[in-house]
């Protein structure tokens, strides 16, 4: 299966990048979406160090360079967590509109562009 580990590490580190979320909890909203997501451990190992203080330095440079964020990124990946752990139960429907389903495609654009663009000043600003 695609998607189970590199690509699952990416999306984990962006949404590391542009929210407080712990590389555990991102992991966790992610598998919601997509349940066989699994980074391998080297992969996982790179996300616990990211997360200990180059997400940090990642998302303040976004917010010097872009602003501040038009998106609720952080209250949608929370309302992917568990009940209890920072958001409401996937029964409540959060998912329905986070996951697009093959005639919304388009809809991912915006977001892909985001990693995109999240991910291509990591060079810059880890320095």
């Amino acid at each position: 299966l695609a998607g189970i580990s590199r690509s699952t590490t990416v999306v984990t580190a962006y949404v590391m990048a542009v929210t407080e979320l712990s590389c555990q909890e991102a992991l966790e909203a992610i598998r919601t979406a997509r349940p066989v997501a699994n980074p391998n451990p080297g992969f996982r190992q790179q996300l616990a160090e990211f997360g200990s203080g180059a997400a940090r330095k990642v998302r303040r440079h976004l917010k010097q360079r872009y602003g501040a964020s038009p998106f609720n990124d952080e209250e949608e990946i929370k309302a992917l967590l568990p009940a209890g752990r920072g958001g409401t139960s996937r029964t409540e429907g959060a998912l329905q509109g986070l996951v697009p389903r093959a005639r919304d495609i388009r809809s991912t654009t915006p977001f892909l562009l985001r990693v995109k663009r999240t991910f291509s000043c990591i060079p810059a600003c880890l320095k």
